[in-house]
């Protein structure tokens, strides 16, 4: 079979199974253990998403290591920790995965580096941890892992942090639980850690939250597990957490799932384990939960969760390679993270295309239009594609999606409530109308994570209301949830996974104001964040994880872009590097890496891309839209932090 997509496997892989070659714009694998490279820019990421990491245990050093893409086989042996341990606690990045704590004999403060990249050898000692203890649990994002709870003389609630970057130095002492206990077990996403369940002296349901943005501070205690319970295991994605059996009162097969958009909320039960399960461990990537080992008794069996069809029983899948329990689990593709691992013969195409491409829809030439855009990010310099177009022509509209759809609202002539869907895997098709907004409108805005779209202010009003959209079941009409401060319309939004920022605007005056939506906790009025560095409307914005950049408005133009930083948006957003020339009424999106701002008031077909690496610096007109238009929006399966 051909892969015409954007991602292409080696020579010998190719050549194993009767695979086209590469193009100089695809993006390709040099080997099933190294980095993705594009040969359109040059970046590249790390495919071990693809594996999974189950290591120690009672009397073991062992790792064993399951291959997501293959998950009926048995699990290869990998190289071992530096020590047999168990009771310990794992979690990593894309590249490594970092087991620290544990007891044997006595308690462990030593952290082992997992190297994904070269997982045969004995992992490296690191930093250890700043307190010995066991019964800790771990979760983090792609730049630390944090270490909470456990035992050590004592029950413990101080929580460690990893630097990844500094990983030799011992764990910083951060903040802490609300309260001491073991054998609690954690996952969490790219803002947050949660902490569910555990030991002091009896069970416990809590559920803790640490913001990373905000480390130093307690956890704080969110709606608790459906019962007290510990020895659970906990993987999850962007969106869900997922804790798994464990013992109480009595012991469990039961699967809760805490929803990061709802973390107040009781955890709801999900589709069980096949079996009662307790003193096991759990990692996966954003599709999949893997659960391992356990008591009792000691057992082989690997169960997985399917995220997308969680109210099932969990499938058996393929074995470890000895029984084990009191063990510890870490993947490249767990917590949020990308899980970009390349693809197999029975791989559908087009895999992972979706997030090499932006969609500049609708808009004004002046009068409205249908027309979508799609920018090729790997080859950005050529003009971008006409697609399949939205159900109507419309301007004044907004924009947001997931990885697999880009949502398009409101707008004129009318003003119109339309939600419009485009489908990624097949956007030469016109697109679909879906579930409307709650009220009709334009000169509105949207952003998003992988569950949900808020779509925030507009015309005629101005109004506050902010709706959203829930991708899951998007032929319902969207709720309207918390407010934004203040009426506005005219503004920009932007985000990551757990935060929607929308800027500027008119009320009528035209403000700096950034109101920030919290999405675990959407029923609250959105509160007012550090400013932008000048008050504007009728601009954009886009970003990736960590920063959020709203460029070009008016009254001027401007060419101005800030940056606001997520892990301090309390102070003014930083003007960086502007536009290549002053304009209004464009849209942007973008990826983890870069931001497209396109088109704009007069009307015009430029697109400005602003490298995040370098933001100081003037952005670089790439190739133009199919034609000029003005008062336009945007979206990608790359934009808002997304996994891509």
């Amino acid at each position: 079979m051909a892969y015409r997509g954007i991602f292409k496997l080696n020579q010998a892989y190719k050549k194993q199974q009767s695979l086209d070659w590469p193009t100089k714009n695809d993006v390709w694998i040099s080997n099933l253990g190294s980095p993705v490279t594009n040969f359109g820019t040059g970046a590249t990421a790390a495919p071990y998403a693809r594996y999974g990491y189950f290591g120690a245990g009672s009397s073991l050093s062992s790792v064993d290591r399951i291959d997501y893409t293959n998950d009926t086989a048995t699990a290869s042996v990998k190289g071992p920790l530096s020590s047999v341990r168990w009771h310990l606690g794992a979690t990593g990045n894309a590249s490594y995965g970092y087991f620290g704590g544990g007891y044997n004999a006595a308690n462990f403060s030593t952290v082992n580096r997992v190297d994904y990249s070269n997982d045969t050898p004995t992992a490296v000692a690191k930093g250890p941890l700043s307190i010995a203890r066991y019964g800790v649990a771990a979760t983090g994002n792609s730049s630390y892992g944090w270490f909470g709870g456990g035992y050590g003389g004592g029950w413990i609630a101080a929580i460690d942090r990893i630097d990844y970057a500094n990983d030799t130095a011992t764990a910083a002492p951060r903040s802490s639980l609300s309260s001491t206990k073991d054998y609690a077990s954690a996952t969490g996403n790219s803002s947050y850690g949660y902490w569910a369940g555990g030991e002091n002296p009896t069970a416990l349901s809590r559920v803790d939250r640490l913001d990373y943005s905000n480390d130093t501070a307690t956890a704080v205690a969110k709606g608790p597990l459906s019962v007290a319970k510990y020895f659970t295991a906990a993987t999850g994605n962007s969106s869900y957490g997922y804790w798994a059996g464990g013992s109480g009162a009595a012991t469990y097969s039961t699967v809760d799932r805490v929803d990061y958009s709802n973390d107040t909320a009781t955890a709801s039960p999900k589709g069980p384990l096949p079996v009662v399960r307790y003193e096991f461990s759990a990692t996966g990537n954003g599709s999949y939960g893997y659960f391992s080992g356990g008591l009792s008794p000691s057992r082989t069996t690997i169960y997985r969760v399917d995220y997308s069809n969680d109210t099932a029983t969990a499938s058996s899948k393929g074995s470890l390679t000895v029984a084990r329990y009191d063990h510890a689990a870490a993947s490249a593709g767990a917590n949020g993270l990308p899980d970009t691992y390349p693809p197999t013969a029975n791989t559908p195409e087009p895999w992972y295309g979706a997030t090499s491409y932006g969609y500049f829809g609708g808009g004004g030439i002046p009068g409205a239009i249908s027309t979508v855009n799609r920018i090729n990010y790997s080859n950005d310099t050529e003009t971008a594609s006409p697609k399949g177009p939205l159900s109507a022509s419309r301007h004044y509209l907004a924009a947001t999606g997931n990885s697999s759809y880009g949502y398009f609202g409101g707008g004129n002539p009318g003003p119109l409530s339309t939600v419009d869907r485009i489908d990624y895997s097949n956007d030469t098709a016109a697109a679909s109308p879906k579930g409307p907004l709650s009220l009709s409108r334009a000169l509105l805005s949207a952003t998003g994570n992988s569950s949900f779209g808020y779509f925030g202010g507009g015309n005629p009003g101005p109004v506050s209301t902010v709706d959203r959209i829930d991708y899951s079941n998007d032929t319902a009409t969207a709720s309207p949830k918390g407010p934004l401060s203040l009426t506005n319309r005219a503004l920009a939004a932007t985000g990551n996974s757990s935060y929607g920022y929308f800027g500027g605007g008119r009320t009528p005056a035209v403000i700096s104001i950034v109101d920030r939506v919290d999405y675990s906790n959407d029923t609250a009025t959105a509160s007012p964040k550090g400013p932008l560095s000048v008050s504007r409307a009728s601009f954009s914005a886009t970003g990736n994880s960590s920063f959020g950049y709203f460029g070009g408005g008016s009254p001027g133009p401007f060419s101005t872009v800030d940056r606001i930083d997520y892990s301090n948006d309390t102070a003014t957003a930083s003007p960086k590097g502007p536009l290549s020339s002053a304009r209004s009424y464009l849209a942007a999106t973008g990826n983890q890496s870069y931001g497209y701002f396109g088109g704009a008031l007069g009307p015009v077909s430029t697109v400005d891309r602003i490298d995040y690496s370098n933001d100081t610096a003037t952005a670089s007109p790439k190739g133009p839209l199919s034609a000029a238009k003005q008062s336009l929006a945007a979206t990608s399966a790359a934009a808002n932090g997304l996994p891509q």
